[in-house]
């Protein structure tokens, strides 16, 4: 199996369609075909059957490509190691990525990634918003994407970008009772749920409560942790309710492991790429300034 097949499944999967994963990938989609159908043959069984929507993800396929895009994530992560190795790049720049704003930011980040940093390693670590804080704070790290939070909770000596808005969804196993719903999901409605919740003092968790809370209710929290990963896996499992940005399960829901569901009232939350006010190296700020045009949206597509 080579690595591009599997990308390109894993468009195909997300995009549930292959010309739409061929525009995206910059390819044909005679090529896009071809490719998933060796694939497929390697495999020995189908990914894809079509539907009345488009292409849908066959059951043996979504377990295939649930494990090919964890294992695709190494790979990456490995071809990293092996220029670090070689002593390729020079320059290292570190940037913190809160929970959840890698599935939203890395496709903008690596798309053009040496023109933005030339001649640089990029190391990313991720943490919840909380650790993001205080790893910039005692300068750890030269940058963080997280969610904006209350002034009050963000460390003194702290400036932030806005880089765009995500909208706050609901997510529940495929089997779930909620999941046979057309309409948003009213936060009134789940005081009983149990619910997994992320850190509650800043971030997610902190909106997320605030949801329950304005309406003078508290949820019925099942578990607390520290990353979206992880409240996704649990709710996979079938074991609770999540909210979270719907960005961030957009892969689970195109292969069928999660349904994302619309919520009211509706909430969108700011994610912004912080940094500490003191300059870094002239070098250091040209990557920050290329990172955050890299990342920030266009003004046409700003909500």
């Amino acid at each position: 199996m080579e690595f591009r097949q599997i990308r390109y499944a894993l468009a195909v999967a997300k995009l549930r369609s292959f010309t739409k994963a061929a525009e995206r990938l910059n390819i044909s989609q005679s090529a896009v075909s071809e490719q998933v159908k060796l694939l497929e043959e390697e495999a020995g069984f189908p990914l894809f059957k079509r539907g009345p929507r488009g292409i849908d993800v066959t059951e043996r396929g979504r377990t295939f490509l649930y494990e090919a895009e964890r294992i695709a994530s190494d790979l990456l992560s490995l071809s990293d190691t092996a220029r670090r190795l070689r002593g390729a790049l020079l320059d290292t720049f570190t940037i913190g990525m809160g929970s959840g704003t890698a599935q939203i930011f890395m496709p903008r980040l690596f798309n053009n990634l040496e023109e933005t940093m030339p001649g640089a390693r990029l190391e990313i670590v991720t943490a919840p918003t909380k650790s993001i804080f205080n790893e910039l704070h005692e300068e750890r790290i030269d940058a963080g994407i997280a969610i904006e939070s209350e002034p009050d909770r963000v460390p003194a000596g702290l400036v932030f970008d806005r880089l765009t808005e995500v909208e706050m969804a609901l997510i529940v196993h495929p089997k779930h009772a909620l999941a046979r719903s057309r309409q948003p999901i009213d936060i009134g409605g789940l005081v009983a749920e149990p619910i997994i919740m992320n850190e509650l003092s800043v971030g997610y968790g902190q909106v997320v409560l605030s949801l329950f809370t304005d309406l003078g209710i508290r949820p019925n929290i099942l578990a607390i942790v520290d990353n979206i990963d992880t409240m996704k896996a649990i709710v996979q499992s079938g074991k609770g309710i999540a909210i979270v940005p719907r960005a961030c399960a957009a892969n689970e829901a195109a292969l069928g492991v999660l349904k994302v569901m619309s919520i009211t009232p509706a909430r969108s939350v700011a994610l912004s790429l912080f940094r500490r006010r003191q300059p870094l190296s002239r070098r250091k700020e040209g990557y920050l300034n290329a990172l955050r045009d890299a990342l920030k949206d266009e003004p046409s597509k700003a909500k």
